[in-house]
């Protein structure tokens, strides 16, 4: 989720990830880190994209998009990877049709934390439990076994409303210091806090840091779960890379961030949800012992190499290589007269197929679960968006299918097979 178009502690009058314009005649100005608010050198560019999320309705397809720079930069004081360019929250929220509960796994993966949670913390039905872009509730429905109160906050309309009919308290709004503050005086100090997947959306890095602080008790528990850039980095997951992803976290520019707001980092958990993740458990410094797995991977990051020039340079180097396979396997087979199709229209599918310049004469339609895309076009590329059951119903049924929703391969893969899928599989 998003709060607010000024990222980080900026400076007076500089935002921190905004390219800044310049007069003519006069280099532009630095992107400045989200975290430390150094400059920041370039990496990996994905070219000018529109928004993700933004799939569009039939009537909009003649309609004008706005396409943003999708850029990767690095910071080399504290080792952050963010965006180049910070689209206003207004823009990328206007709609977001995502709802955590989709697929099984991410299902099990989100109510695995509370679970965790009520362990290391040792919630109650006395303790309050606070979740930043709670979405469709997923996440809060792993308290309810434990009886621990709970709130979910999240400024998107249509997964609100979901949370809601289902009984699982959510107030729609963004987090920040003042959310924090209303959550405090109605319910009491936090004894958990979590943001699953959506502490690299925040644009108001600060103002969700400031509610954290003021609303966590003592000895209360702040959990972020995000895609690891290590894994990225080796994995060449440049799929995620989207407009609603501002930074990608790695352990030592989180330890920097939560330094400045007198947390520290006191364990870490990897995932292979998502293609590679990672849990950063954090407290109010003192509060906990750090485990040594801290240190483990700090070390780990280190021996990879993970904050160096030439690391970022092959990385953008492979992420170009990987396109090229996979636009001459789909061009190849669409030569053949093979008919190819898309499985799964997250986010990702958008970044993959704007950068690879693949369009409906490549992949006639792409399947999904999520009746919000369904009956949708793929933004900028214009594949349609249709029900799962399309690709079994098809009197011509497809030769063979991009793995867009590829971090569920292995629930979806078996899944289609024995529905009597026969096609080729590829993966981008």
């Amino acid at each position: 989720m998003s709060a607010a178009a000024s990222p980080g502690r900026a400076r007076k009058g500089r935002k921190r990830g905004l390219a800044g314009g310049a007069r003519k005649g006069q280099a532009p100005r630095p992107v400045l880190c989200q975290i430390c608010g150094q400059a920041t050198v370039p990496g990996l560019d994905l070219g000018s994209q529109p928004v993700s999320d933004l799939i569009l309705s039939e009537r909009e397809l003649n309609q004008p998009e706005t396409h943003y720079p999708l850029r990767l930069h690095h910071c080399g004081a504290c080792g952050l990877t963010q965006l180049s360019y910070t689209v206003p929250p207004r823009v990328v929220y206007k709609r977001f049709p995502f709802v955590s509960g989709t697929t099984k796994t991410a299902t099990r993966h989100l109510q695995s934390l509370p679970r965790r949670l009520v362990s290391m913390a040792r919630l109650t039905a006395r303790s309050f439990a606070l979740d930043i872009g709670s979405n469709d509730g997923t996440l809060l429905k792993g308290y309810l076994p434990y009886g621990v109160k709970f709130l979910g906050v999240d400024p998107s309309g249509d997964p609100v409303r979901l949370a809601n009919a289902q009984g699982l308290t959510t107030w729609h709004a963004f987090f920040n210091e003042e959310t924090a503050g209303a959550a405090r005086s109605e319910f009491g100090p936090a004894d958990a806090i979590t943001a699953c997947g959506v502490f690299g959306h925040i644009a108001d890095l600060a103002g969700v840091m400031k509610g954290v602080s003021r609303l966590l008790a003592p000895r209360g528990v702040f959990a972020t779960d995000n895609q690891y850039w290590l894994d990225m980095v080796e994995r060449l997951h440049y799929d995620n890379v989207f407009h609603q992803h501002l930074r990608y976290y790695s352990l030592k520019p989180v330890a920097r961030l939560f330094a400045d707001y007198g947390l520290e980092v006191f364990d870490v958990e990897r995932s292979e949800v998502y293609g590679g993740s990672i849990r950063f458990y954090a407290c109010r410094a003192g509060a906990y012992r750090v485990s040594p797995r801290v240190a483990r991977l700090a070390a780990l990051e280190e021996k990879k190499k993970l904050y160096e020039s030439a690391t970022h340079r092959r990385f953008a180097r492979r992420v170009q290589d990987r396109r090229d396979r996979l636009v001459e396997a789909v061009t190849r087979l669409a030569a053949k007269g093979k008919k190819v199709i898309g499985i799964g229209a997250p986010a990702k599918a958008s970044t993959i197929c704007n950068y690879c310049r693949l369009g409906p004469e490549s992949i006639a339609y792409i399947t999904e679960v999520n009746p919000l895309r369904i009956g949708k076009y793929l933004p900028g590329v214009h594949i349609p968006i249709v029900p799962e059951e399309e690709m079994f119903a098809d009197p011509r049924p497809a030769d063979a299918a991009v793995l867009f929703a590829w971090n569920y391969a292995d629930e979806i893969v078996p899944k289609l097979k024995r529905r009597g899928f026969s096609g080729r599989i590829l993966l981008p």
